[in-house]
């Protein structure tokens, strides 16, 4: 017999809307692909104006006023793209969002990808080093893991930080974070 975890069950009094957004381009996601991982890299120009359409895109149905609370991980690019997408919905009512209440949490962060972040994805060095077949589990298996990051490394972070994950580990603590953070911001009286 398997024991299921305990759910906590709350009354729904309000409706709640959970909204979810990827950053904008970054410097390392555009012509020429990188492992990013937790590497902190900046919006590219096409970036911004991503981040500021779907705020436009978004704010037909919805003001940024109803938003109470924003998460996002820390990494910049994410940081930015919840900054302009919400002003962008804010527009003229720029006093109806406050950047104040945008959360920042590490557990959002995207994947880390270990002593391969930094590197493009078609590096033929890469390649040669670890092999296809290697990479392919690292990118799209639930538990191929990357080399881990070397403390030397100028991107290493001390512990709690990764030093690289399978998506299953990734997976683990995004969905931590939604059980402790989100879901219950959710589901808080109005």
């Amino acid at each position: 017999m398997r024991v299921l975890p305990t759910i906590k069950v709350y009354a729904l009094t309000t409706i709640s809307t959970l909204i979810l957004l990827r950053h904008g381009q970054s410097i390392w996601n555009g012509e020429n692909p990188r492992f990013t991982g937790w590497c902190d890299v900046p919006l590219t120009v096409k970036g911004r104006v991503e981040a500021v359409g779907a705020g436009q895109l978004r704010s037909r149905g919805f003001r940024a006023a109803n938003v109470d609370v924003a998460f996002t991980s820390e990494l910049q690019r994410a940081h930015e793209t919840c900054e302009l997408a919400l002003a962008s919905m804010a527009g003229h009512r720029q006093d109806t969002w406050s950047p104040e209440r945008i959360r920042r949490d590490a557990r959002l962060n995207e994947r880390h990808y270990g002593a391969v972040q930094g590197y493009r994805k078609d590096d033929a060095g890469l390649l040669a080093a670890h092999g296809e077949e290697s990479i392919r589990g690292w990118r799209r298996s639930m538990h191929g893991k990357p080399p881990p990051l070397d403390a030397d490394h100028p991107e290493w972070r001390p512990p709690p930080a990764p030093t690289g994950e399978s998506l299953a580990d990734c997976q683990r603590r995004v969905l931590e974070c939604f059980r402790e953070s989100i879901s219950p911001t959710l589901f808080e009286e109005a």
